[in-house]
């Protein structure tokens, strides 16, 4: 699959993307354009800006969707800008050096030097405004949102809403073509977060990988994110097995093997119940002490 564009609104595009198969976004108003994500690397992030160049000269912000290196590493390319996130930069750039490293001996693992190399040598760009509950952009004639949703996927996840549009860029939360990741995700709260930002009924929902889909679409993968929050909670209670579970679980037995055992992650063991107090052993009953009643009447006559 080559690069391309899918225009899913009016001003509305996805960036459709080979590599890992990825969703990138923009929106654009009569002032400004947001760029929502910017691919794995430096090299990414300047082709996906030379192709958002052959459809807009705005000036641009940027919004990351969540911290894992597909979603950020490419902001080089766009220079000085604003760059919205809902986690702080000191973390960003913490987990980025950490991905940086696991991923390049990844690629190299898997022959792909000049991919290695790439993301390497990438400048990390941490954001610089940071998002708390919802903020509404003003990109000149149109008004975007970025909302924090709280665990999820990630710790830090945000999506973005283009209500004039009915566009929703939900990230990682969904993912068409294939399974969501588990790894360091909140399988209960993903479900019960998804079903809230779907009650808007947006028209269209782009993921973070995978081909655009409507409002029926989003729903039955939020059904099934529900579904798999229902087993890991069954699993814990011991209504049903985990092989059970494993093996009925909507996306599949290795990624629901995954959320259960960051479900257990996430959930401390029952505390080993306190040992009986000391008792003092038992010996004969205590003595019964009988009081005599003393006359204390006095005869104080002279």
């Amino acid at each position: 699959m080559d690069d391309r564009w899918i225009e899913v609104a009016d001003r509305v595009w996805a960036r459709r993307l080979e590599e890992l198969d990825q969703t990138l976004g923009l929106v654009t108003g009569d002032a400004c354009a947001l760029v929502i994500d910017t691919g794995v690397s430096a090299e990414a992030g300047y082709e996906f800006a030379t192709a958002i160049r052959e459809l807009t000269d705005l000036p641009w912000q940027v919004a990351y969707t969540h911290d894992h290196f597909d979603h950020w590493f490419g902001t080089q390319a766009f220079g000085e800008s604003a760059v919205w996130a809902v986690g702080d930069g000191t973390s960003y750039v913490a987990r980025g050096d950490e991905q940086r490293r696991a991923w390049a001996a990844t690629y190299r693992r898997d022959g792909k030097e000049e991919r290695a190399r790439q993301i390497g040598a990438t400048r990390l760009v941490p954001p610089n405004c940071r998002v708390q509950g919802s903020v509404g952009l003003d990109l000149g004639g149109r008004t975007v949102v970025l909302r924090q949703v709280g665990l999820a996927h990630s710790d830090n996840d945000m999506v973005v809403e283009v209500p004039d549009a009915g566009v929703l860029f939900a990230g990682d939360l969904l993912e068409e073509g294939a399974a969501p990741s588990y790894t360091g995700a909140f399988p209960i709260e993903w479900a019960q977060h998804v079903e809230y930002l779907l009650s808007w009924r947006p028209t269209i929902v782009v993921p973070g990988h995978g081909e655009p889909g409507d409002y029926w679409w989003a729903r039955g993968q939020a059904r099934d994110l529900a579904e798999t929050a229902r087993l890991c909670g069954e699993v814990a209670q011991g209504f049903v097995t985990e092989d059970e579970a494993v093996a009925h679980g909507p996306f599949g037995p290795e990624t629901t093997k995954a959320a259960i055992e960051r479900w257990r992650e996430l959930t401390p063991p029952p505390a080993e119940p306190a040992p009986p107090a000391a008792t003092a052993p038992a010996g004969p009953p205590p003595p019964t002490v009988v009081y005599e009643i003393f006359d204390y009447s006095l005869d104080l006559r002279p």
